[in-house]
């Protein structure tokens, strides 16, 4: 197997620093024989025990002094080979340039050790680049050798680090679902929560108003907030309000404002919240608990946007964004006379659905190791998921959706006594299937299959097109299951 890092033949000091059992610290003088920017073999130092730490000092002519932190990893009569830590950046590069000077100029790979016919830029026998001129090359190699590199050591991992490494990379190096560093709760890989992120980029910058839609604790008001922080308003205000916190009585007056007498209890001067948020962002949420005065009231603001206070004679002009959410069928409010149709068409200039927890795929599992580790770290613990639990967050519902997902993480947290979270820590059931409950694989495709129709049907109105897009299937197949299930 082809080595990683070019190691060439020198001849360079190094002094040793290590634990000596009959002393505080040992020293020993001793010298590179072959070098790499992996590591390096010692001569002149006397064996040691494997996984042993020592300290390493040197001097690279025309570079100057460093230290660094070695592992040694192979004892051998005349020294032992060692592993180098801690190489940070600038010294890596200094050591590169020492290394290339010091490569035989002759037409054998420094990596594999294949003759090649002549010079190359790249080895016959191993496949790495030999262009080591290249001002560039270490960074290029590091990039083409950087899944042999992982590949090396993810023979050690659990799988509880292998899912530790895709989180990481999704979402700190990809910046997979990232909420755009506002919160950092907002997080999704899965094809419908990219689809979000897609829309809330888009609709950014426009300016017109949104209304988000889904269920209670999917995450609105961070919508909301990545909206108002990508757009041109992100150093004005963002005023959220809970339409359905506040009385009726008192909500008007919290979001418009009024004059000093104007009612009872009025003793003095109030500004409402769209006041506040001049020039930023108002964000509605639960606009569908408003009563159809106030809707009357936002519907007119959208128009003029002129807010008048209870008891003024006059309006002031306001410059301010509407975003509404509501987890409520608007349409179905409207057939029943309970919201305004002409409000409901000003708000859905732009829609985002945002989607339940549980269609989320593995998302489920991407947040609840996210609050994991959040909450680990806020009570200075150490903790992971048991595969059991693992099992168990995959295969629960989430019907509270994130909400759900942070209480839950963080009772376990503070309730399990192990290093290790069961499911019975995050008071969910592990779901066995019990054969005697299940008679064949067609009756379970059959229930299935007909209970995702119904809640297709239900979501979409029973709109057969919008039920075939999300199905995944054409119109005469929505109506064939339809009849199949006398639906």
């Amino acid at each position: 197997m082809a080595r990683l890092d070019v190691r060439c033949k020198v001849d360079l000091p190094v002094n040793i620093l290590f634990d000596d059992p009959n002393k505080t610290k040992g020293h020993a003088e001793a010298k590179f024989t072959s070098l790499s920017l992996g590591g390096g073999f010692i001569e002149g130092l006397p064996p040691h025990e494997e996984n042993k730490i020592i300290g390493l000092k040197y001097e690279l002519p025309t570079y100057g002094e460093f230290e660094i932190l070695g592992e040694v990893l192979r004892s051998e009569e005349k020294g032992v080979a060692a592993r180098f830590y801690n190489l940070n950046r600038d010294a890596k590069f200094k050591l590169w340039d020492y290394i290339r000077e010091n490569i035989k100029d002759d037409i054998s790979c420094p990596y594999c050790g294949h003759k090649n016919a002549q010079k190359l830029r790249r080895c016959n026998g191993c496949g790495w680049s030999l262009n080591f001129y290249s001002q560039d090359y270490i960074i290029e190699h590091e990039k083409e050798s950087f899944i042999n590199r992982l590949a090396v050591k993810s023979k050690f991992f659990t799988i509880e680090d292998i899912y530790k490494i895709l989180n990481f990379v999704d979402v700190e190096v990809l910046k997979i679902g990232k909420s755009f560093d506002i919160n950092e709760e907002f997080v999704g890989s899965s094809h419908r929560m990219l689809n979000v992120f897609s829309l809330i980029r888009k609709v950014a910058p426009l300016d017109i108003p949104v209304l988000i839609t889904g269920e209670s604790g999917t995450g609105k008001e961070l919508t909301a907030m990545a909206i108002h922080e990508r757009s041109s308003r992100r150093h004005k205000p963002f005023i959220p309000i809970n339409c359905a916190a506040i009385p009726d009585s008192l909500l008007e007056a919290e979001l418009f404002g009024h004059e000093k007498g104007s009612f009872t209890g009025a003793h003095k001067q109030k500004i409402g919240k769209f006041e506040y948020a001049d020039g930023g962002t108002i964000f509605l949420d639960e606009i569908g608990e408003l009563s159809p005065s106030l809707q009357a009231k936002i519907l007119r603001f959208l128009e003029d946007k002129i807010v008048e206070k209870i008891g003024s004679n006059g309006g002031k002009k306001i410059d301010v964004r509407l975003i509404a959410a509501t987890n409520n069928d608007l349409k179905t409010a409207i057939e029943k006379g309970m919201f305004r149709k002409d409000l409901f068409y000003r708000l859905d200039v732009f829609n985002i659905t945002l989607p339940p927890v549980r269609d989320r795929g593995e998302d489920k599992l991407i947040l609840a190791r996210y609050f994991l580790n959040k909450f680990s770290r806020e009570m200075d613990l150490r903790k992971t998921f048991s595969s059991e639990a693992i099992d168990a967050i995959k295969c629960y519902d989430w019907p509270g959706n994130v909400r759900e997902i942070i209480n839950k993480v963080k009772r376990a947290v503070v309730m399990s006594r192990e290093y290790t979270i069961t499911p019975d820590d995050l008071d969910l059931e592990v779901m066995a299937l019990k054969m005697e409950e299940v008679s064949s694989l067609k009756e379970v495709r059959y229930n299935i299959e007909k209970q995702k129709l119904i809640e297709a049907m239900k979501y979409c109105n029973n709109n057969i097109s919008k039920v075939a897009r999300i199905l995944g299937i054409s119109r005469p197949s929505v109506y064939s299951l339809r009849r199949k299930y006398n639906i």
